[in-house]
């Protein structure tokens, strides 16, 4: 029993549903928390493969972290997207004088 309460825990805390408070038995917040993971996978990886990143290795993240597999590749997706300031002399537009 105590080895369920463990997988349990870790199951909730890497899906992120034992945060919200979930008071349920040991072996529902595992399946809840599994049911989650297999739900998200999916989207972590879609989410990956229109960022041009591995979505075998999201794949797998989704399936071990859930909804924090999810966030890190919306987010690492929007850092790399994000446009970049010009950094030549010849691509800087000088202030307008009045």
């Amino acid at each position: 029993m105590k080895a369920i309460q463990t997988w349990a825990t870790m199951a909730g805390l890497a899906s992120g549903f034992a945060l919200m408070g979930y008071k349920e038995p040991p072996l529902d917040l595992l399946i809840t928390s599994l049911a989650i993971n297999l739900t998200l996978a999916p989207l972590t990886a879609i989410v990956a493969s229109r960022r041009s990143r591995s979505v075998t290795t999201w794949l797998l993240l989704g399936l071990a972290f859930g909804v924090w597999a999810l966030a890190a590749s919306l987010v690492l997706a929007s850092w790399r997207g994000s446009p970049r300031a010009p950094s030549g002399p010849d691509q800087c537009q000088p202030p307008h004088a009045a």
